[in-house]
This record gives structure tokens, C-alpha cells and sequence, in this order.
């Protein structure tokens, strides 16, 4: 899919918007991409252009995110949340399935929607780098999600200011591994002019995602939750310097590699952000995964609303 273009355009929720840009072929239903805590769509900039070329990429900034809008004062986001706006993204284009590639706690996210709605609604998943909800103790969750309400209530500080100039040197906080370089696409998608210093300007994702809610699950429940997805051709790439995938996650890729013939796992040299800093590596996984799980003879209408015209 090299030098493939784009669209921009919104989605109505709620609370106001959620940002998306669809890559390359509008014909046929899409790739749902969906980013990791923190991050935005830019995370994906370096590694759509490597993906097969007859099928599309649609990547959504989660709430609070990228150019998304933030939650309304006084609420707090969560995984649960994340999960919701994938089904939001499938009702509001009508489709029957959907195809799936997350990174991080997006790959969360699209591990939960399959595990609620299965085989008849998911029919691909790719996940870089975070496979299911943690695997932690009830006391872990119980402590955690108390320093999640008082961290909620406290007020939210100042944003840093940076000037032009100042931004073309930022790192990605979230990802201290990327280069400024590769950071850039990131820092793009969460810039806005300060309203006091038109001059400067700030990273605008929602201060209050550093206390997002976690799904306080048990190892019982997430077992239950991965048995639930049957026969979903399922990538899991795991990164060599990353420890989001660890031995406690076990249980779950030995659930989902029984009841999964399509079932593929991987190990690749890197950082957690390796899909912006060696996607290279990557694709030589996902492109032969999606041509033999949506090969360009499948064909399927995109959903009913003409993007083209937007």
C-alpha cells in the first residue's frame, strides 16, 4: 500500500467526535486499527503504507485521544470504554464483521469485543504487543482503583507550552524509545494553538487518561473471556524489550492457540512502539496474515456511508 492516500472525517458520539482517517481503498470494509493508551492514529503512519493494497485501513482516535474529543468534566475513561467505541465504529457503518488490528490496549480492546460478540461478528484480529486484560490480584485492583478516584478528583494541571520550533524536537512521552523523528506524526495529531499564547502550543490529549480505569478482572474471568473466542484467525507479536506480554499471560494464548487453527503468535526484536520504529519487521507477519484471511477476492461493501463525499 505504498504512497496510499487518505480521507479524514468525524464520527457523532455524545459527547462530540471521534477523529478517523481511512487509508487506501474505500471499496471494500476496512481494517479497523485502533491505538494504544495515550498514543493516537499516528502510531500507524509508518506501518499502513507496508500493508497489502486491496484492503483498507480505518484508524479511530479513542475519546480523549489525538483530535478526538475529550470526555465532559468529571468522568473518567476506561478499557470498557475503548471497547465500546469499536462497536460504535461497526454500528454506525453497518456492518456484519469487522477486521481487527490493535496495539497495546488496543489490542485490549479487540481482544474484549471478540470475546463479547465471537466468531459471527470478528473475523480477524491482529494484536501488537498486549493480548487480554492484566492478570492481577482482587488486591491490586481493589488498591489501584481507589488511586483511581482520588487521582480523578484532583485538578487537572497546565499543559506544557512549546513553541513551532520546540515541537519539531518532541518525544513521545508514552514511547521513549521512538525517535523524535518517528515521533513527529504522534505529535502532529495532538497539536492546538494555546487560546492565550496563539504563538505556543500544547499536546492536547486528556491529562486525565493517566487514571483510566482498569477492568478489575480475575484470572477466572479473563480465562472465561478468551474461551469465548472460537475460531477467530488471531496474531499475537509479542516485543522482545516489552514486558506487556509476560508469563502471566500464559493461560490466555494457550486458550486462544487450542480453540484457534489460524492461530499465529510471534516474537519480534524491539521496543513496545516497534510498529513505528521497525514495522518492517511487522508487516513481514500481518501482510501474508490479511492476504490469507481477507485475500482481495472477498469482497464486501464498505458500509452505507459514501466516505468519498465526505
Amino acid at each position: 500500500m505504498s504512497d496510499v492516500g487518505f480521507i479524514d472525517f468525524d464520527i457523532g458520539v455524545p459527547w462530540g467526535r471521534l477523529a478517523c482517517r481511512w487509508y487506501g481503498n474505500r471499496q471494500v470494509r476496512p481494517l479497523l486499527a485502533i491505538h494504544g493508551w495515550m498514543d493516537n492514529m499516528g502510531s500507524f503512519a509508518r506501518l499502513i503504507p507496508l500493508l497489502p493494497g486491496h484492503l483498507g485501513v480505518l484508524c479511530v482516535e479513542l475519546s480523549g485521544h489525538g483530535r478526538s474529543s475529550h470526555y465532559p468534566a468529571g468522568m473518567q475513561y476506561s478499557v470498557i470504554e475503548w471497547t465500546s467505541i469499536i462497536r460504535r465504529v461497526v454500528l454506525h457503518f453497518k456492518w456484519r464483521r469487522v477486521s481487527l488490528m490493535g496495539h497495546s490496549f488496543g489490542a485490549v480492546a479487540c481482544n474484549l469485543y471478540a470475546s463479547f460478540y465471537g466468531r459471527d461478528n470478528v473475523d480477524m484480529l491482529i494484536a501488537i504487543d498486549l493480548l487480554t486484560i492484566p492478570y492481577k490480584s482482587s488486591s491490586f485492583y481493589i488498591k489501584y482503583l481507589a488511586n483511581s478516584v482520588e487521582r480523578m478528583l484532583q485538578p487537572t494541571p497546565a499543559p506544557k507550552l512549546y513553541t513551532a520550533e520546540q515541537l519539531k524536537g518532541v518525544r513521545w512521552g508514552p514511547a521513549p524509545t521512538v525517535s523524535k523523528e518517528h515521533a513527529q506524526p504522534l505529535v502532529e495529531r495532538c497539536t492546538r494553538p494555546s487560546p492565550d499564547q496563539p504563538d505556543k502550543f500544547y499536546i492536547s490529549r486528556d491529562l486525565r487518561l493517566a487514571h483510566y480505569t482498569l477492568f478489575p478482572a480475575g484470572v477466572g474471568l479473563v480465562k472465561e473471556l478468551n474461551l469465548r473466542i472460537h475460531n477467530i484467525p488471531y496474531m499475537v507479536i509479542k516485543a522482545s524489550e516489552s514486558n506487556f506480554i509476560n508469563e502471566g499471560f500464559i493461560p490466555a494464548l494457550q486458550i486462544l492457540r487450542k480453540q484457534n487453527p489460524a492461530f499465529e503468535y510471534h516474537l519480534a526484536q524491539g521496543s513496545h512502539h516497534m510498529l513505528i520504529s521497525d514495522p518492517q519487521q511487522l508487516a513481514a507477519w500481518i501482510v501474508p496474515f490479511i492476504n490469507r484471511h481477507r485475500p482481495a477476492t472477498r469482497w464486501e461493501h464498505p458500509g452505507q456511508l459514501n466516505i468519498s463525499k465526505l
